[in-house]
């Protein structure tokens, strides 16, 4: 398995679909695992700042309008 974290403006439809824990998440979540050579996304969810371990590089993170971008782990298997 291997888990990923994304911010929600990585083009993958988090912010409507994972961050918002909508049933579009599913297929959204695949998508992902599939195009990091995974079969399927066992689990995602929304996950604070502060959760993530390591470097968030500076320009994630940001405010725009009003709306801040958003993180969701994904975790992956084979």
């Amino acid at each position: 398995t291997g888990i990923f974290v994304i911010a929600n403006n990585g083009g993958y439809g988090v912010d409507r679909c994972l961050s918002g824990g909508e049933p579009c998440g599913a297929p959204v979540a695949t998508a992902y695992c599939q195009a990091q050579s995974f079969a399927l996304a066992r689990s995602f969810r929304k996950v604070d700042r502060d959760e993530i371990t390591g470097a968030v590089p500076a320009s994630t993170g940001a405010c725009h309008g009003g709306a801040c971008d958003e993180f969701v782990a994904i975790e992956c298997s084979r």
